[in-house]
């Protein structure tokens, strides 16, 4: 048992984890914690429900320790959080981590508190209150107690990141009840500012965007709203390699909807259009706006009686697996990159999945677009940082539906070319 002299413990988990104890606070000085101090947040985390041996070691190594003998690696570990206790806190912080059955766990005895068990507690309250201006006052508290990402510095743990994605999307959840509220107040012309306040702690929750997006056209401004439509996309690819334009293209459509208005001066109206980035490269694109293009194209084709080409690359191990998604958002960025400059200002780009790109090659024949693609290659790996990923590449001619004449399986045969390509 801990003395009698009552001892309070206080951890905040939102953002950079610290342990306050009797007035004296620890935290973890390197960059990136170490299984020490996820055990030890794991532990405060769960303190309501003993973890079995097994399960806390599927929380901190998900399903795989390295280790040849998991469980003294486990012991080991424990043995090392109590030492650092001890340490911080004397000779009681030796059993602030109880062994009993089979199973670890905070002390009970131990009175503790986590931001984040207050910030459930004013989510379940808001689900409860009744009136709007209850809500948003609830709401404020809730969102001030988001400080950061759920144990921000941790990356490794899935068990974190599962976490950590739960808690933020009832953060989202919190900023989208007080946009409701403010709502029903009639105060909407600052809802728009509210919500990109409230990305700075959580810039890639998609929830988020969509809200932001909402509220820009409730307050009905529409070219602010395109504009954040934009930098989402671009976003979400720079970060994570993925295109969320699918997931939001019913509120592109409401944006672009409202967004025209009756315009007689053709000057501004091309002024609109204008492109205001470098049209020396080539023109990346989401997948929609580039199958519009395609069927441009093929028109333009069939009536020029002039070539064009699509090519597939992808991006995959040597032996042809998906790589890893921390390797695959790093090294699409780059082949991004390449193609890009590689490519002239009438060729098209767009990202057909995590690990592939799509180009449409207008005025090119196989013999030139193959020359394309190795220039692409060139400049790829000069920047490409995992040598173990090589480039996968297929093309094929553009064909209006009336020129298919032959059979798929000989059109393969025929016009499809392709290799790989890796240093």
């Amino acid at each position: 048992m801990i003395e009698t002299q009552k001892i309070v413990a206080k951890a905040k988990m939102f953002g950079k984890f610290s342990l306050t104890i009797d007035g004296k606070t620890i935290t973890c000085q390197k960059h990136r914690p170490t299984l020490v101090w996820l055990l030890l947040e794991i532990l405060i985390y769960t303190r309501h429900k003993p973890l079995s041996v097994v399960e806390l070691m599927h929380a901190l190594w998900d399903h795989n320790s390295g280790s040849s003998d998991p469980m003294n690696a486990l012991k080991n570990l424990v043995y090392r959080t109590r030492d650092l206790l001890q340490n911080s806190y004397g000779e009681r912080g030796t059993r602030f981590i109880l062994f009993y059955g089979d199973t670890y766990c905070w002390n009970p005895t131990l009175e503790t508190h986590t931001d984040v068990d207050r910030f459930n507690k004013l989510c379940k309250s808001i689900e409860e209150a009744k009136s709007s201006s209850e809500k948003i006052q609830l709401c404020a508290e809730a969102t001030h107690l988001y400080s950061g990402a759920f144990l921000d510095s941790t990356e490794r743990s899935q068990w974190v990141l599962n976490t950590r994605q739960l808690l933020e999307d009832r953060y989202a959840q919190c900023i989208a009840s007080r946009c409701e509220s403010m709502e029903q107040l009639n105060r909407i012309d600052k809802l728009p500012e509210y919500c990109l306040e409230a990305l700075k702690k959580a810039p890639l929750n998609i929830k988020l965007h969509r809200l932001t997006l909402f509220c820009y056209l409730k307050a009905e401004r529409f070219s602010e709203a395109l504009a954040h439509y934009n930098n989402t996309t671009s976003l979400f690819f720079q970060k994570k390699g993925i295109d969320i334009s699918p997931e939001l293209r019913d509120l592109y459509r409401m944006i672009t909807k409202n967004f025209r208005h009756a315009q007689m001066d053709i000057s501004f109206v091309r002024e609109e259009l204008q492109e205001a980035n470098d049209i020396q490269n080539a023109y990346f694109c989401d997948f929609e706006a580039f199958r519009n293009l395609y069927h441009v194209e093929v028109r333009a084709s069939a009536r020029n009686h002039e070539p064009a080409t699509i090519v597939l690359l992808t991006l995959a191990m040597a032996d042809g697996s998906i790589p890893e998604e921390g390797s695959v958002i790093r090294e699409q960025n780059a082949l991004k990159s390449a193609i890009i400059s590689s490519l002239r200002g009438g060729d098209i780009i767009t990202s057909y999945s995590d690990t592939q790109f799509l180009i449409l090659l207008p005025q090119a024949n196989m013999k030139n677009s193959e020359k394309a693609i190795k220039r692409i290659m060139t400049n790829y790996h000069k920047v490409c940082r995992n040598k173990d990923l090589r480039i996968i590449y297929k093309f094929l001619p553009v064909e209006s539906p009336s020129s298919q004449h032959l059979s798929k399986d000989a059109k393969m045969v025929n016009h499809t070319q392709g290799g790989t390509l890796n240093e």
